[in-house]
């Protein structure tokens, strides 16, 4: 009997989620409440939308009415949940410790006089620490610089966006999908990457110390300079990466089997192709496998 309650907290918060993405169609029955749950939810949004340098980590009276309807214990996180964020400018905006499950930082596309452009989201210099983004969209975004440290990133999509320089050391982002984005130059240590996906990715001078890598789909990564010294590489594919100076000292569970080595610092400390000679093609290193 003692389980019950919990149970029934259970049940209403995966009835709010489910709410959000259906309408708020499964929030409580009274039409006046329910009208003006939406109201503050959408209020909540906007004040989002065209916000760069806001501090949005502070609670408002939506997060207090949110709690309140479902009887959900205190959070401490101010909840933009499956908030639509398409083409925000967040850029140098406060989002530490924030809710941002399922919310959607995909680019908007405008029409005019028969010229189609999208615009991307804009998080450039953006304290995403400790925030939740759980399923949340954040395709082509631009994460320049952005500080993810601490942060959830279960199943969150970031293909194809810049987050060049950031800061995502120690985050959890297990199955996150980041087909074609740009992370050269940021900072990975400490994070699970476990069943990532990243084929395309460029992660060039990118800091994967100790790094949780295993399962993850590395195909034709970019991995120029990168340290991924004692990552664990554990069932990861490497088909087709670049791993030209890169450093693996230490690095667990590695199978280099389609990989291009050159210069490559290997698991138990020698050189791999110490005399490769690498061309410069269109800004992008390739080395000569012939001379390996």
């Amino acid at each position: 009997m003692n389980k019950h309650p919990l149970f029934r907290s259970i049940i209403k918060i995966l009835g709010f989620y489910l709410a959000l993405g259906l309408g708020v169609s499964t929030l409580p029955a009274n039409a006046q409440f329910r009208e003006d749950f939406e109201q503050d939810f959408q209020q909540q949004c906007q004040r989002a939308r065209q916000a760069p340098g806001a501090n949005l980590s502070e609670r408002t009276e939506y997060d207090r009415r949110l709690e309140q309807a479902y009887v959900l214990p205190r959070q401490n996180r101010p909840s933009l949940v499956g908030c639509d964020l398409r083409s925000a400018d967040l850029r140098g905006a406060n989002l530490g410790g924030v809710d941002l499950s399922a919310a959607n930082f995909s680019p908007k596309t405008s029409v005019n006089r028969a010229i189609v452009t999208e615009v991307p989201a804009n998080l450039t210099g953006a304290n995403l620490s400790n925030a939740k983004l759980d399923y949340a969209n954040l395709t082509r975004a631009i994460l320049a610089n952005a500080n993810f440290r601490g942060a959830r990133l279960y199943d969150t999509n970031l293909s194809g966006a810049q987050i060049v320089g950031a800061s995502l050391d120690g985050t959890f982002a297990s199955y996150v999908i980041l087909y074609g984005a740009n992370l050269s130059g940021s900072t990975l240590s400490l994070g699970n990457f476990s069943s990532a996906r990243m084929t395309g990715a460029d992660l060039s001078n990118t800091n994967l110390f100790r790094a949780n890598l295993t399962l993850a789909d590395l195909t034709n990564v970019n991995f120029n300079g990168a340290n991924l010294s004692e990552a664990d590489l554990s069932g990861a594919n490497l088909t087709g990466a670049k791993l030209i100076e890169t450093d693996l000292r230490g690095a667990t569970g590695v199978n280099l089997q389609g990989a291009q080595l050159c210069r490559t610092m290997l698991p138990d400390g020698t050189v791999a192709a110490p005399n490769c000679v690498v061309t410069d093609n269109n800004q992008s290193l390739e080395a000569r496998p012939e001379l390996f």
